[in-house]
């Protein structure tokens, strides 16, 4: 499978540097376990992540629906990588997007 990157994000309005609060020299746990879903390079990784690990089609199409997904109004509150990871299982064969 390749790697997508920014070019194949549907939306254009992340930032492309960390935001305000986070640390770019910070690598620990926490940074790890949590996704940022306004910081352009967390985004990519996440959404090819999943594509990579979970039984979906290793298409562009895919990477594109896990960006639809992480920006619904239900997955809103929802910052760690694991609960985003299920949200996006839970519902990725239902007609959300």
């Amino acid at each position: 499978m390749i790697d997508y990157d920014e070019n194949d994000l549907i939306n254009d309005d992340y930032v492309n540097a960390t935001t305000d609060g986070d640390d770019p020299k910070y690598t620990g746990i926490r940074d790890r376990e949590r996704v940022n879903k306004k910081e352009l390079y967390e985004i990519v990784w996440f959404c090819n992540a999943f594509v990579k690990n979970y039984k979906v089609p290793k298409t562009k199409e895919s990477y594109q629906k896990v960006e639809k997904l992480i920006r619904l109004p239900e997955a809103s509150n929802i910052v760690m990588r694991k609960d985003l990871n299920d949200f996006v299982a839970k519902n990725w064969n239902k007609d959300l997007v």
